[in-house]
């Protein structure tokens, strides 16, 4: 684990883009916050839409960098952390709001028992408070996450006993060495997955992620064109094209040779029956674009694997689970869909029963 940290010395980086609509409430949450952050950073991939200029004119205490390019969120928050001057980074989303205590309830949750390296925040839905939309999850072997509480009402949200799977980067608090030390979030995904390569990529070197319920925040917007909210959102292409891409990138950068070849005939399946979705999505061009980018990017998922795995100690068997796949809210839960999917959540833990010891 990383050095010790004084309570309360926290440096925040807020990841923006085009985000003018979301900032105010924001930055207005996290400086309200007792004790408040020592810093906070507005790190802005070069956004057009006066975001910048917002914060210089109503939040003269906050940092900007612009990044000059939009390279998405990993490189926002590699820049970030890279600019902070504290040993703990709280990183959040331009349209997260914190709720009154939320971040010392994250420095309290750190400071109880063995430090963990993350602290994920439970995050609620902003159109609907009373409901659950991100309580971290669990590495999946087939390079997915299986969420905790995905969409349930709070007064019926789980608790988990220890340490969870994976977190979610739209609110935690990150110790800055072993942030450095996992290698910060892969900048070759641009959003999507980095999630999975991020925690895994931690959880392999022995260091643990919890969730911290007391610690909540409003989850807005989403990110337009790719997040999916409620029953009659549509899917969005640009998540079937980074899906296509970006699981496999992840298990070629952080899975071990022999857990990813004694899986594969369970990868090969689970990417039919997504393929099969695109085309009947209508997405089935964007399904082959992200299959051609993977292969385009082949020299970088290998060079990332080799800094990935330098330092991990931790075997697959150990990470990753089997648990029921998530999926968006009304996509499969009556009909052929539903047990379609009940049979591939069986398939896959079945499978994974078979192999895991072997796994590497």
């Amino acid at each position: 684990m990383g050095p010790r940290i004084r309570p309360g010395v926290v440096s925040a980086i807020v990841v923006n883009w085009n985000g003018r609509a979301y900032l105010p409430e924001c930055l207005e949450a996290l400086l309200a916050q007792e004790p408040p952050p020592s810093e906070v950073l507005v790190v802005d991939n070069h956004s057009d839409d006066g975001s910048r200029e917002l914060v210089a004119e109503r939040f003269p205490q906050v940092r900007v960098i612009d990044t000059g390019t939009n390279a998405g969120p990993c490189r926002a928050r590699n820049v970030g952390v890279a600019a902070a001057r504290d040993d703990l980074c709280l990183l959040l989303d331009n349209d997260v709001v914190l709720l009154p205590g939320a971040l010392a309830a994250l420095l309290a949750c750190r400071a109880t028992g063995p430090r963990p390296a993350v602290v994920q925040a439970r995050s609620l839905c902003g159109d609907d408070p009373g409901v659950v939309h991100y309580d971290g999850g669990d590495l999946h072997f087939l390079g997915i996450l299986s969420l905790h509480n995905w969409y349930r009402p709070l007064a019926r949200a789980t608790l988990p006993e220890g340490p969870i799977g994976a977190a979610i980067a739209l609110c935690l608090l990150v110790d800055k060495a072993v942030y450095a030390q996992a290698g910060g979030f892969d900048e070759n995904l641009f959003i999507l997955y980095e999630d999975n390569e991020f925690s895994y990529k931690v959880r392999m070197r022995g260091h643990t992620i919890r969730l911290c319920a007391a610690a909540r925040c409003l989850h807005r917007g989403g990110t337009a064109g790719l997040s999916v909210r409620g029953e009659a959102a549509a899917y969005p292409a640009a998540r079937t094209f980074l899906h296509s891409r970006n699981r496999w990138y992840v298990l070629l950068t952080c899975m071990r040779w022999r857990t990813l070849l004694l899986t594969l005939p369970a990868q090969l399946v689970y990417g039919v029956v997504y393929a099969l979705f695109g085309w009947g999505s209508g997405h089935f061009g964007g399904w082959w674009r992200g299959k051609w980018e993977l292969l385009r990017l082949l020299p970088a998922a290998l060079r990332a694997r080799r800094r990935a795995q330098q330092g991990g100690t931790v075997a697959d068997r150990d990470l990753l689970v089997a648990a029921p796949l998530t999926l968006n809210p009304g996509l499969a839960e009556r009909g052929a869909r539903a047990a379609l999917r009940r049979a591939l959540d069986r398939f896959f833990a079945g499978y994974w029963r078979i192999v895991r010891r072997l796994c590497g």
